[in-house]
């Protein structure tokens, strides 16, 4: 037996870890503590990954459903040269903008997927290009582009003295802290004094650690921020000196939160008013602070408003390096960067580019709305979708409304879909692409780089990179494939150009790659780390992982020539907002519930939902407060019916004193094709609760996927104990 370091590819976290070989195959992963950085720290799943790499559940061959309608094994390269030749076929007949890809969150596997998937869609030259990113936090980029581009990072992770979070747990999401061991980096800022403040419905595993927890009602954290700003203007708390000399809209913004007072928001929200004063003194009260939402913000229907009034709380508090300040992460594997202390020319946040026929939707900061992906395709006439590549995701299992997206993937011309399971997705595809998993394939961490620059609440405090190679060989008799592979292979099939773009900006390359000979995965990945900061070949000098300090980097002085200013009151922005306000009247359902979105720490979106051990609970329970449950006369364990004005679904309740009373929390991602009728103990899809086209986020066109209003029905059924899983197949991420 032999022991390895690798990268575990299972999220976003990018785990160090240490895997166990033995005859040819991994037989234990475990967390590495001798990495700097994650110091043993690696989840369930990550552990997991070995048995789901044998797992006879996994696909060993692509497949092509054939004249019977049924699914049959095919060679790869056979089954690119089909697809190749009937993409062609429709890309003739009706246009480039008849065929679609989406990107899931698998796309962490390889950090050559996403460039590669990229670079064939604009080398086909289609603008319907999707992923998943704009049904989970959109609004991330979309609110601070409204706002305005600060030349330099955010204080972030560098020594906090203040955080707060909105629903967002990241002790069990990982976003939120940086990535690494998210409990030990608590730990340590909690004893150096850092205060937190965590507003959310439940009382989460990060809320129980918080100074502050408010545990307002859920759909008003717009509001919250509003009255934080009420305050901040109102004892003068706000950093004067940074918002007269870079802003513009002050006293717009004063006079549009004016009424958001801590009372009258307190009694919206079912809160004590002076939570909301003492988190805004405690905001105030150092320049060295961040502020994170999660996505039960995000999902509220109300995303881009909440980010936007989040990141104007973090310019009035003024969280931004200034000249001289050094810059802690400055890359490793990423091009160096220039920073400087001043506005810098602002790119657009919503409604430019490509234009969808649905909602009045267009491309974003974020990218194409993924909620409309599904009307595009049901919707006759000209530019109607007839194709789609789905890689690294699950639409079928995920994509909120689930019968209307079944619908849509029944409707196509062809469905590809790349995934290592026999997924909702694969069961309705017309070709299914079986590829190589995690530790068959070897990676670097240049993605935690991109993420680093994403914006507040991502990345990692200091520049660590790694580099992992293949550890073992796809299974015995196997034909499987990297994703990136099946892009390059499909674009030289089709006779394409690949302008491949690094993946890290702020100084993006794109250049064609030589379509003479395909290149090896570690060619590819050394094409995308040219002019890295720290070259790829001196991070392989640390297969366990470092951190690379290099030259200190520092944030330059104003050149003095920018006119830019951060814009605290976009219009729009100060509109919705009116629009919530107590003058606004108040606008409830009558349902008594609020469905909230629920991330557990064994699944990620629907990985893992149907390969789970058999310690683990094989469903998504609906997580009730107790004395909702007595109310209701439901024992624990007992059949509910969950129901919102779009759908209903069958669960299992179970009782969570950490829920506010009057809300509901579940997962996502579970259940299977409706046409299965499993029973809620496989799980049950709470997206068939949801709507693509009722209460979605306006600019975005994410769709409401928490603070969903919903009934729960007592059935008076127990669940049947000991329920087989047999037959259940593992599925895809987002």
């Amino acid at each position: 037996m032999t022991e390895h370091s690798s990268i575990c590819r299972v999220c976003l976290n990018g785990c160090a870890i240490r895997v166990e070989i033995e005859d040819g195959k991994a037989v234990k992963v475990s967390g590495d503590k001798e990495n700097p950085v994650y110091q043993g720290f690696v989840c369930v799943k990550g552990r997991e990954q070995v048995r789901l790499l044998s797992d006879p559940r996994r696909l060993q061959h692509s497949m092509k459903r054939g004249r019977d309608g049924e699914l049959h094994p095919i060679p790869v390269n056979d089954a690119i040269g089909e697809i190749a030749e009937k993409l062609g076929r429709i890309r003739d007949r009706h246009g480039l903008r008849a065929i679609a890809g989406y990107l899931g969150t698998a796309l962490t596997n390889s950090p050559a997927t996403a460039p590669l998937y990229t670079a064939f869609m604009t080398g086909l030259g289609t603008p319907m290009n999707f992923w998943s990113a704009t049904i989970d936090k959109p609004s991330k980029k979309i609110g601070p582009m409204l706002h305005g581009r600060w030349g330099a990072p955010p204080v972030g992770f560098d020594d906090p003295e203040v955080i707060m979070l909105l629903g967002s747990n990241p002790l069990v999401t990982f976003t939120g802290f940086p990535y690494g061991n998210p409990g030990k980096w608590l730990n340590e800022r909690l004893s150096a004094g850092t205060k937190l403040i965590v507003i959310d419905p439940r009382r989460s595993d990060v809320a129980k650690r918080a100074h502050l927890h408010i545990q307002a009602k859920p759909g008003y954290d717009a509001q919250i921020a509003a009255a934080i700003i009420n305050v901040l203007f109102a004892e003068d708390l706000y950093d004067r000196a940074f918002a007269e000399a870079n802003t513009e809209g002050l006293e717009t913004l004063r006079g549009a939160v004016a009424e958001f007072t801590p009372q009258v928001v307190a009694a919206m929200a079912g809160i004590p008013a002076g939570e909301i004063v003492e988190a805004a003194r405690l905001l105030s009260s150092t320049k060295r602070g961040y502020i994170n939402a999660g996505t039960g913000p995000n999902m509220s229907g109300l995303g881009t408003l909440i980010e936007y009034m989040l990141v104007n709380i973090h310019t009035l508090c003024g969280y931004w390096l200034r000249a001289g300040d050094r810059v802690r992460h400055p890359g490793v594997l990423s091009h160096p960067a220039t920073f400087v202390a001043e506005v810098i020319e602002p790119m657009p946040a919503y409604g430019f580019g490509e234009k969808l026929r649905v909602r009045d939707l267009a491309n974003t900061a974020s990218g194409m709305p993924t909620g409309g992906l599904a009307d595009e395709i049901l919707m006759p006439g000209e530019g109607q979708v007839r194709a789609l590549i789905s890689c690294g995701g699950n639409p079928a299992g995920a994509w909120p409304e689930q019968g209307h997206t079944i619908e849509a993937m029944k409707a196509l011309e062809l469905l590809v879909q790349i995934d290592p399971w026999m997924s909702a997705t694969s069961k309705l595809a017309d070709y299914v692409i079986a590829p190589k998993m995690w530790l068959e394939v070897p990676s670097t961490t240049q993605f935690l780089d991109w993420l680093s620059r994403t914006g507040m609440g991502y990345g990692q405090v200091d520049p660590y990179g790694q580099y992992a190679p293949a550890l073992v060989a796809p299974p015995e008799g196997s034909d499987l494939i990297e994703d990136w592979q099946f892009f390059y292979r499909l674009a030289k099939a089709m006779d394409l150009p690949l302008n491949v773009m690094t993946l890290i900006q702020p100084n993006p390359v794109t250049e064609p790659l030589p379509m003479e000979s395909e290149p090896t995965t570690d060619e590819l990945m050394e094409w995308l780390t040219r002019d890295a900061r720290i070259p790829l070949s001196e991070v392989k000098k640390h297969p366990r992982g470092a951190i690379f300090p290099g030259d200190p980097l520092y944030v330059q002085p104003p050149s003095g020539k920018s006119a830019h200013r951060l814009k605290l009151a976009v219009p729009e922005m100060m509109g919705d907002l009116a629009g919530l306000g107590p003058s606004a009247g108040t606008k409830t359902s009558e349902r008594p519930f609020r469905l909230l979105c629920r991330r557990m720490m064994h699944v990620y979106n629907s990985s893992f939902v149907d390969a789970l051990p058999a310690k683990v609970r094989p469903y998504n329970p609906a997580f009730l407060n107790p004395d909702d449950m007595a109310a209701l006369d439901i024992g624990e364990g007992e059949v509910v019916e969950l129901e919102s004005d779009f759908g209903k679904i069958t669960v299992i309740a179970h009782a969570d004193d950490s829920l506010r009373p009057g809300t509901v929390s579940s997962s996502f991602g579970f259940g299977a094709l409706p046409e299965e009728k499993r029973n809620a103990q496989s799980g049950a899809n709470t997206t068939s609760l949801l709507s693509v086209s009722v209460g979605y986020d306006r600019y975005s066109g994410q769709p409401m996927m928490s603070n969903v209003p919903v009934s729960v029905l007592p059935l008076g059924v127990s669940r049947r104990p000991g329920a087989s899983l047999a037959g259940n197949a593992a599925t895809s991420a987002v």
